[in-house]
């Protein structure tokens, strides 16, 4: 089934990796993309390695030599601030890089009608730089479920708007393999780790940011939730685990592992 999907290489699953070291690490792993953040709001700049203007003329050089494109931007906050120019600036810089998508999240929205307005909004912007634009529901934002999120990008009514399912979020928060079938046409790109069914919310922060399973030791239905999606959908392998990263494990074996987990997850033998 692997065959089906490419694969590409979120940063999160190796924040100690450089842009630069990421591509390489998802050409030595045979992914076809990587996710790059292009945009962090300034409370958060010094967790994610944020790739800037001045970084483009040495990262296409990476780019062309790895043979690996960018698929996916992170991440943008449609929160009401409109930072026009920070969004703009970032959605530049990844498509200078090539990039095709780009994720947001909504906060702090009054009702559906308001998040259908910012994501349209949102997706003209992209568009404007040859961008998908993606809204990703999770717990940490105002759309958590894939039912909303769904009525969101459809009542965009955006040529450009899709829908970015995360296992994790898909079933923190209720999701189903159906829930996903039914919403498949319009999943742009997925992001593949695992888990147990049941967790304490107190830890959902915790386990989305430093502590998730790697792909076939937890208990979502993963080759399940792979068989509803569409050919040709991107999954993204987003495995972050910091007890390893503190532990000393390199990069380069942490991100083998992780991608090797998600290819026996769609090819279990």
């Amino acid at each position: 089934m692997s065959d089906r999907f490419p694969l590409s290489l979120h940063h999160l699953t190796a924040l100690d990796a450089t842009p630069a070291q990421l591509i390489e690490l998802a050409r030595d792993n045979a992914c076809t993309h990587v996710c790059l953040f292009t945009y962090v709001p300034e409370a958060a700049r010094g967790a994610f390695p944020m790739v800037v203007p001045a970084d483009v003329a040495d990262l296409r050089k990476v780019i062309t030599a790895a043979g690996v494109t960018v698929c996916n931007l992170e991440v943008f906050p449609l929160d009401g601030s409109n930072d026009v120019a920070g969004f703009a600036s970032a959605l530049d810089t990844g498509a200078a890089l090539g990039a095709t998508r780009a994720t947001a999240h909504i906060h702090d929205v009054a009702d559906e009608d308001e998040a259908m307005a910012r994501f349209a909004t949102f997706c003209d912007m992209a568009s404007d730089h040859g961008i998908t634009a993606g809204l990703e529901f999770n717990a940490f934002s105002a759309v958590n479920d894939i039912e909303s999120a769904a009525r969101i990008v459809r009542g965009a009514g955006r040529a450009n708007g899709q829908l970015v399912c995360d296992a994790l979020h898909l079933f923190r928060n209720g999701g189903t393999v159906d829930a996903v079938a039914a919403q498949a046409d319009i999943i742009g790109y997925a992001q593949f780790c695992d888990g147990p069914m049941e967790l304490d919310r107190a830890d959902w922060w915790r386990e989305a940011v430093g502590t998730r399973e790697m792909p076939g030791r937890g208990e979502f239905p993963l080759r399940e939730l792979a068989t509803a999606l569409q050919d040709g959908t991107v999954i993204e392998v987003e495995v972050p685990r910091k007890a390893e990263l503190k532990q000393g494990i390199p990069a380069s074996e942490r991100v083998r592992a992780a991608v090797e987990a998600v290819r026996s997850v769609l090819d279990p033998g």
